[in-house]
C-alpha cells in the first residue's frame, strides 16, 4: 500500500471533476465517474492532471463570462486533500 491523495466527492463535485477531465485524460475521467463511494485516490501525476483540467475549465468559464465559484470550490477541496494509504488497484 502506498500513500496517495484521497479526494472525497459529493455528486456535484464528481460531475464538475469529470467534466474537467474529459478534455485532459479519458482514463482518469472514467475512474472519477466510477469511483466507489465517491472516493478517488490520486497519485502525483493524476493529481496534477486533475488540477490542470479544473484550472482549464475555470479559465474557459471566465472567458465566457460565467461564474466559476463551483469550480473554485472543487479546486480548493482537491488541493486540501490529504494523503492516505490507498488500496491496491
Amino acid at each position: 500500500m502506498e500513500k496517495e491523495r484521497l479526494f472525497k466527492m459529493t455528486e456535484t463535485e464528481q460531475c464538475v471533476l469529470v467534466a474537467a477531465l474529459k478534455g485532459c485524460g479519458g482514463a482518469l475521467a472514467s475512474r472519477a465517474a466510477n469511483a466507489p463511494k465517491r472516493k478517488l485516490y490520486l497519485d502525483g501525476e493524476e493529481y496534477r492532471q486533475a488540477l490542470h483540467g479544473l484550472n482549464q475549465l475555470r479559465t474557459d468559464y471566465m472567458a465566457a463570462g460565467h461564474y466559476s465559484d463551483g469550480i473554485d470550490a472543487v479546486m480548493l477541496k482537491l488541493m486540501r486533500s490529504k494523503y492516505r494509504r490507498a488500496p491496491a488497484r
